[in-house]
C-alpha cells in the first residue's frame, strides 16, 4: 500500500469513527503547494524582512535582480539555482504517514542555511533549527519565503522540517481577523521570577451586571474581563486535571480536551487583588465568525484552521462553555507527583505564551487532545511516554485524538483517577473554592 492510499485509509477510518459524514472527507487534503518549476514560473512578491508588503511591490524572477529592485534581492540566475534543479519536494516527502513530525506550521521567514545549525527565522523573530528541508533549496540571504513545515509535537517547537515553498501570501489565508483577536487574545509573560509569573491576555470571565446577569455585546457575545496583568504562583498548586467537555446529547461524545490547574488562595491574582482558584490552559481554533467557534469537522481533517491557546479563570471557562453550549464538563484528577505536576503547570504556561505564529489545526495531528496528551508526554520519562505501538499511526492517532479514548487511555496508565462529578450550574463555582 502506497503512503497516499494509507493516508486516505487514515483518514476515512478516522472520519467513520467520528460521525456521519461525505465521503469526500476521506480523501486526502493536500495544500495548494508548489512544485519548484511552478514556482520559478510565478510573479513573487520578494520584499527584504521587516519591508512592508505594501511598500515591496511585486518582483518577478526575472525582475528580482534588476537595478531598480531593492537591495539583496536574488538576481535571475540565484532564482534558477535555487528552483531549477534537484528533486522536487512534496509535503509527503517530509510528512511521512509515520512520521514523527506532525505538527503543521503555514508560515513567512527567511532561510539561514550556511550557518551551524541551519536555521528558519519568522518574520516574529523566533527561530527554528532546520533539520529536514527540500534537495533543491538554496540559502537565499533576506528573502522572505513562505513555507509549510512541521514541528514534532505541540510542547516541541524548537526543531523545524520544511515540506515545500508557499506563494509568499498563503499565511494570509489563515489570518485571524482584528475582530477574532479582539475575543481570542493572546496570552503573554509580562516577566517571571522566583515567585512565580505575570501574565497578560488572561481571560478572567464574564462580565456580569450588579444584579449578577451575564453581560453581552450588541452581537450577542459575552464581555469578557481582561485584566493587565495576572500573577500564577507555581508554588501554590493542589492539583492539575485532564479536562474533557463532552456532549449531553446523541452521541454523548467527548468534544474538546484541555488542562486545569486548581491552586491555593492567592495562587491567582489580577493587578486589583481579585483572585481565582483555578485556571484552565486550552488548545482551539481562530474563529472565522468572530465569537463562534463553527469550524466543521471536515476542514479540521484538512488542517484549514489557525491554532489559538489560550488562558482563562477556571471559573470563567466552565461559565462560557457550559452555558453557551449546554455540554458538560468532566475532571480527571492527575496522579502525577506535585513536582511534576507544577512541571506540566509550567510547561503549559510556556507553550500557550508562546510566539505560535502559522500554527495550523489538525484533527488528527495537532487538537485539543494531542496537546493534552504531548503536555503530559512532557513531564514522563521514557518508560511511562504514551507511545506508538502496532500500527502505531492508527493506534496512536486515535487514542490521542479523541477525548474519550485518551482520558481512557490516560486512566488505564493510572495517570489520571476517576473523574470528579460533571460541572453544572449549581457546583461550578463551588469546586474552585473549597
Amino acid at each position: 500500500m502506497t503512503k497516499e492510499k494509507s493516508k486516505a485509509v487514515l483518514a476515512a477510518g478516522l472520519v467513520f469513527l467520528l460521525g456521519s459524514l461525505n465521503a469526500k472527507a476521506a480523501e486526502p487534503f493536500t495544500l495548494n503547494s508548489l512544485s519548484a518549476v511552478k514556482i520559478s514560473k510565478l510573479d513573487l512578491s520578494i520584499p527584504l524582512t521587516g519591508v512592508p508588503p505594501a511598500d515591496a511591490g511585486l518582483l518577478s524572477p526575472a525582475a528580482a535582480g534588476s537595478e531598480d529592485g531593492p537591495a539583496g534581492s536574488l538576481t535571475p540566475a540565484e532564482w534558477d539555482e535555487i528552483f531549477a534543479s534537484g528533486p522536487e519536494a512534496k509535503p509527503g516527502d517530509t510528512k511521512e504517514l509515520l512520521s514523527d513530525f506532525s505538527s503543521r506550521y503555514v508560515m513567512n521567514g527567511t532561510l539561514q542555511l550556511d550557518r551551524v545549525p541551519r536555521t528558519f527565522t519568522t518574520l516574529e523573530g523566533k527561530v527554528y533549527k532546520l533539520v529536514k528541508y527540500p534537495k533543491w533549496l538554496r540559502n537565499t540571504g533576506n528573502t522572505e519565503f513562505c513555507v509549510e513545515g512541521y514541528i514534532r509535537q505541540q510542547d516541541n517547537t524548537s526543531e523545524l522540517a520544511i515540506a515545500t515553498v508557499l506563494p509568499l501570501d498563503a499565511a494570509a489565508a489563515y489570518a485571524p481577523s482584528a475582530a477574532t483577536l479582539d475575543l481570542q487574545r493572546q496570552s503573554y509573560i509580562l516577566s517571571k521570577d522566583s515567585r512565580g509569573y505575570a501574565l497578560a491576555n488572561v481571560n478572567w470571565g464574564v462580565q456580569h451586571s450588579a444584579d449578577g446577569k451575564r453581560l453581552k455585546r450588541a452581537d450577542g457575545i459575552f464581555k469578557f474581563i481582561w485584566p493587565k496583568s495576572v500573577t500564577v504562583k507555581p508554588d501554590f498548586l493542589e492539583q492539575a486535571y485532564v479536562g474533557k467537555k463532552s456532549l449531553q446529547s446523541f452521541p454523548y461524545a467527548g468534544v474538546h480536551g484541555f488542562l486545569a490547574f486548581k491552586f491555593k488562595p492567592g495562587g491567582v491574582t489580577d493587578g486589583n487583588g481579585n483572585s481565582v482558584r483555578g485556571l484552565v490552559v486550552s488548545v482551539n481554533t481562530y474563529s472565522l465568525v468572530p465569537g463562534v467557534q463553527n469550524q466543521g469537522i471536515i476542514d479540521g481533517l484538512r488542517g484549514r484552521y489557525a491554532v489559538h491557546y489560550n488562558i482563562n479563570s477556571a471559573e470563567g471557562y466552565v461559565e462560557q462553555n457550559v452555558f453557551t453550549d449546554g455540554n458538560r464538563i468532566s475532571l480527571y484528577p492527575l496522579t502525577l507527583s506535585r513536582d511534576r505536576q507544577v512541571k506540566l503547570l509550567e510547561n503549559a504556561i510556556r507553550q500557550a505564551t508562546a510566539n505560535r505564529t502559522g500554527e495550523m489545526y489538525s484533527l488528527i495531528y495537532n487538537s485539543c487532545t494531542n496537546a493534552v496528551v504531548s503536555f503530559i508526554n512532557g513531564v514522563l520519562n521514557k518508560n511511562e511516554k504514551i507511545v506508538e505501538g502496532w500500527l502505531p499511526e492508527i493506534i496512536y492517532r486515535l487514542r490521542a485524538t479523541l477525548p474519550d479514548a485518551a482520558t481512557r487511555l490516560l486512566t488505564r496508565r493510572g495517570l489520571v483517577s476517576k473523574p470528579l462529578p460533571y460541572l453544572d450550574e449549581t457546583n461550578y463555582t463551588q469546586l474552585f473554592h473549597e
